[in-house]
């Protein structure tokens, strides 16, 4: 004869379950949880654990610009497209400069560009910024730092140059409406 609801039987046996498992437990010495815990720690990939992975920062007006630099074979991306097929092309080689100035040691390393905010221009200074910023703290010595200074001073310390902001009287932040006093 069945007494009381299914419900009340499952909660039971997930109880007993509980109970089971807790003096399971205690059978094990503590020893060989750690080492258990250690072992489930090492399954990370293989493949994302040799990556030494470094950021970098560029900026211009309003647009941002972190780049991530690891050993590889040269590739450059941008925002997830590769960078000599970004489009439009005074964008393009504004941002491959500072990897056409590094020389051989662009053959040595991947770099993952991401950037937001601004114009195209903006942004294709502060992803050359952080990508030139990569190159010369990847190599060694002054001799990367002084060629990319040759070549453009502000690929490595920065445009400081901001848009004024508006002002009254006037549509934009210098312009005022005319006077006439006829």
């Amino acid at each position: 004869m069945m007494t009381g609801t299914g419900y009340a039987r499952s909660q039971r046996g997930e109880e007993e379950k509980k109970e089971e498992g807790k003096e399971t437990q205690e059978a094990v010495p503590e020893q060989k949880r750690v080492e258990k815990k250690k072992e489930e720690k090492k399954k990370v990939p293989p493949k994302l654990q040799a990556k030494k992975v470094k950021l970098y920062s560029g900026a211009r007006k309003t647009s941002r610009a972190t780049a991530s630099i690891y050993p590889g074979t040269g590739k450059v991306r941008v925002n997830g497209r590769i960078l000599e097929l970004w489009e439009p092309e005074v964008a393009r080689l504004h941002m491959l400069a500072p990897a056409l100035v590094s020389g051989e040691l662009r053959e040595r390393f991947d770099i993952d560009v991401k950037v937001a905010g601004g114009g195209f221009m903006g942004q294709a200074d502060a992803a050359a910024m952080a990508i030139a910023r990569a190159y010369v703290d990847q190599s060694r010595g002054n001799e990367a730092k002084a060629r990319m200074n040759a070549y453009n001073k502000y690929l490595l310390s920065g445009d400081p140059r901001q848009t004024e902001p508006k002002k009254f009287g006037g549509p934009g932040a210098r312009r005022k409406r005319q006077k006439s006093y006829r």
